[in-house]
């Protein structure tokens, strides 16, 4: 077989968010580029990630929001819903979407663009397919991850993975969907929603939530809206022939038996690393398979190969397109490494209500607690009748991490409708270096949702100074 060689100064591997962006800031750096990936058209945000679940997520919480106006006092009339287009929607979506992502791909020369499987041969030569052949000076990885599917997982006939999922023509009436990760919790709540008889199974743990008290509260919000069965113990699994039989052990220690249409395998998702040959190089990884990089410059322990995006397990779509451009710009010009700039943490999981994280998490708290000898007071305050926008507040949770010696907020862990817009508030007192008697003088709206954080910071503030009520100093007046 005829190799084919090619000569570049930065090879990407991958075409996601990550990948692509690393792609164009490398190349307007001035570097000859070469694109390289084995997968399909399309990022993997936009075919089964983030884009299609909001989708879902959105036509779910719209017939919800159905539901809920008789309690506002609007009569509705029986009317029955019918679904079924809800993935052409979804598709049609996505596919409106991807046309930017495809015409940047199809700009790209066809020399220079290469389908086929990676495999690094030395730490300047890699090769795609069996029959190409790159060398290069830099490189960034892109890779991505795919859905996890378990050993236990992969003996269950017919079962899918959000990879899978929304090319189906229609909703399934009954599933099962196994994790309680972003993706599992939102997938579940939707077809839940939208009218699919559905369990998730999944652990205590929600999402990223580390926060006792956040997590208790989350727990209970979304057993009154879906079917969430937490700590459960699968005993079997039969296949029959339309659907399954599956018999569990309930965090009860009761014996359950559910009928299923379908399956969806919602655990985890996975590095794509497999193939590369990147730890036989000495790439350093994590003990999940996660390339490690120093955080500001995304560059390897291999001081010529950068990695951006999901492979290092960034979970956030705008923070895989920071981390390619970074990338692509080091990788181009490797004597001027540019640092990402310094930013606060930001999760979110939209679910109903939302899951957010905004700075240190809890268990980061704890952590640097022990680390760094920096003690912390962590703050509670319950929603009661809000106002977000247009939206009525229903209940949640806010937790609230201070510095003990400072009074600098440090973080927050959040369960509510509005969570996502709070994160970002918290976020920017972080970002500006707020005490937490700051937020105590400030005059939020009443009966808004953001006047939560004065009840948290006024619970913060009794505990930082032993017990006794804060009183705010009185401006002279002039």
């Amino acid at each position: 077989m005829t190799v084919r060689s090619i000569s570049c100064d930065t090879v990407i591997v991958g075409a996601g968010t990550a990948g692509l962006e690393a792609f164009r800031a490398a190349s307007e750096a001035g570097a000859d580029c070469v694109l390289a990936d084995a997968g399909r058209l399309g990022t993997t945000a936009q075919r089964s990630g983030e884009l299609p679940a909001s989708c879902l997520m959105t036509a779910g919480m719209s017939v919800r929001a159905l539901s809920a106006l008789s309690k506002m006092g609007v009569a509705v009339p029986d009317a029955d819903l019918d679904p079924s287009g809800v993935l052409g929607m979804v598709r049609a979506q996505r596919a409106r979407a991807t046309t930017s992502v495809l015409s940047f791909l199809y700009r790209i020369p066809e020399e220079k663009r290469l389908r086929g499987l990676v495999r690094f041969s030395d730490p300047h030569t890699l090769m795609v397919g069996d029959d190409t052949k790159v060398t290069f000076k830099s490189a960034v990885v892109a890779t991505g991850t795919q859905p996890l599917v378990t050993y236990e997982q992969s003996q269950i006939r017919n079962i899918i993975t959000t990879n899978e999922f929304y090319e189906q023509e229609r909703l399934p009436g009954s599933a099962a969907v196994f994790g309680s990760t972003a993706v599992g919790l939102q997938l579940g709540q939707a077809l839940a929603y939208l009218g699919s008889d559905v369990t998730v199974f999944g652990q205590r743990q929600l999402w990223n939530l580390t926060d006792e008290e956040v997590l208790s509260t989350a727990l209970d919000m979304f057993s009154s809206r879906f079917s969430l069965a937490v700590d459960s113990f699968i005993t079997s699994i039969d296949p029959e022939q339309d659907g399954y039989s599956i018999y569990y052990i309930d965090g009860g220690r009761y014996e359950n038996y559910l009928h299923t249409t379908q399956v969806i395998a919602a655990t985890a998702r996975i590095p794509n690393v497999g193939g590369l040959n990147l730890a036989h190089l000495g790439v350093r990884l994590t003990r999940e398979g996660y390339l490690t990089t120093d955080p500001r410059t995304m560059q390897t322990s291999l001081p010529n190969i950068y990695a951006a995006g999901s492979v290092r397990g960034t979970e956030s779509t705008a923070m895989a397109e920071i981390e390619g451009r970074y990338a692509g710009l080091n990788a181009a010009r490797p004597e001027r490494q540019v640092k990402i700039p310094e930013t606060v943490n930001i999760e979110v999981c939209h679910t109903d209500p939302v899951l957010a994280i905004a700075g240190l998490s809890f268990e980061a708290m704890k952590k640097r607690a022990v680390e760094e000898h920096r003690p912390f007071v962590a703050s509670h305050a319950l929603f009661g009748d809000t106002i977000s926008g247009s939206r009525q507040q229903h209940g949640g949770v806010i937790g609230l991490y201070t510095d003990r010696q400072s009074h600098l907020v440090m973080g927050a862990e959040i369960c509510a409708d509005c969570a996502d817009h709070l994160a970002q508030l918290v976020a920017f007192a972080i970002r500006k270096k707020t005490r937490v008697e700051e937020l105590l003088e400030f005059d939020f709206v009443h009966l808004s949702a953001e006047e939560i954080l004065s009840q948290a910071a006024s619970e913060a503030v009794q505990k930082l100074s032993g017990g006794s009520r804060y009183m705010p100093l009185l401006q002279p007046q002039g």
